[in-house]
């Protein structure tokens, strides 16, 4: 029999057991959501850890030159961890180069989304976009890279570029300066700053800047070395035009360059070199009109030369004109001088 003191003790502990059974009772669910929360977080880790992998496994094929690899890595990264900034980059480099640059241009607007601050972002993007023809865009996008890093000169580059594409060159000439000014040793910034100082006729400039570019490559470029001649061109310096197109065809003959060489000849004085010319220039390409042309003013030349007796070099000349003009119809010089000599 339990006596009144015992009860006491009973009915005194029993709360106590009560809360510490309800305490462990609890403990159940709250000990099991630790181990749910741990459980993802350690998920969340390993995805995490597997996007890492996967981009630095297509980096290593990027290194090989293994492109498609290198965009399939990119993508499954993508997958596992959309955050991921350098994925999306990757991916929007291998899509350009395979040549998909409008798959590119989402990719690299998604790094964008991610990281608004990284000037090469918005670089990246606005090439992209200037391949897709979208020029307007793509001047915002490199004026946005060059906000970020005014000293980047490919930045500075391709915006001028971009400018004269949409045939703004006051707007292009600063951007190409400060290429120049940034990278002088860039031959790629001074050919194009060449070009729009042609572009305003800026010639003597223009040469200064072929000129410097043609030190600093070997070999020279075709498309160099025929731009310098036709700022020479502009200059009159008809003997200096001759000897760069002599050294242009020496590797790369084409219908142009002789046709150039031609006209060259002919303003010196040089006639018989001059028809030589036109005539390898038609060898080339039966449709360079320019050297129709070019035969035309000599023969028409030669008629004026005897005194307007030679018919025959004055016939000759209006039917190389009416040749010219069925490949190309609009050129009014020409039909003034078929005009006045028919």
């Amino acid at each position: 029999m339990i006596d009144r003191q015992a009860r006491t003790r009973l009915r005194t502990s029993a709360p106590a057991a009560l809360i510490a059974a309800a305490a462990l009772m609890a403990a159940g669910p709250l000990l099991a959501g630790c181990n749910a929360g741990r459980t993802v977080t350690m998920k969340k880790q390993a995805t995490s850890q597997a996007a890492d992998d996967a981009a630095d496994q297509a980096t290593a094929h990027v290194r090989l030159g293994d492109t498609e690899s290198a965009l399939t890595e990119f993508e499954r990264a993508i997958e596992l961890n959309p955050l991921m900034t350098r994925a999306y980059i990757g991916a929007g480099d291998q899509y350009m180069a395979l040549n998909d640059a409008e798959t590119a241009e989402v990719r690299y607007t998604e790094a964008v989304r991610l990281d608004p601050e990284n000037p090469r972002i918005h670089f990246k993007r606005g090439q992209a976009l200037q391949v897709l023809g979208r020029i307007g865009e793509a001047i915002r996008a490199y004026l946005t890279s060059l906000e970020l890093d005014p000293t980047d000169g490919l930045a500075n580059m391709n915006v001028s570029v971009a400018y004269m594409q949409a045939e703004e060159p006051l707007l292009a000439r600063p951007f190409a300066e400060r290429a120049v000014f940034v990278e002088p040793n860039n031959a790629a910034a001074r050919i194009n700053l060449g070009s729009i100082y042609a572009a305003m006729d800026e010639h003597r400039r223009a040469v200064d800047e072929y000129q410097q570019a043609a030190e600093l490559v070997d070999p020279i470029s075709p498309e160099l070395l025929v731009n310098l001649a036709e700022s020479l061109r502009a200059l009159g310096e008809d003997a200096q035009v001759v000897n760069v197109l002599d050294q242009l065809l020496r590797t790369n003959e084409s219908a142009l360059a002789w046709e150039r060489r031609g006209a060259a000849l002919f303003r010196i004085g040089d006639f018989e070199g001059a028809l030589t010319s036109f005539d390898r220039s038609l060898e080339l390409d039966p449709e360079h009109y320019p050297a129709l042309n070019g035969k035309g003013v000599h023969n028409l030349n030669e008629f004026i030369r005897s005194d307007n007796t030679d018919t025959t070099a004055l016939q000759q000349a209006l039917d190389f004109f009416r040749r010219s003009l069925q490949i190309e119809h609009r050129q009014p010089r020409v039909r003034e001088l078929l005009s006045r000599f028919s």
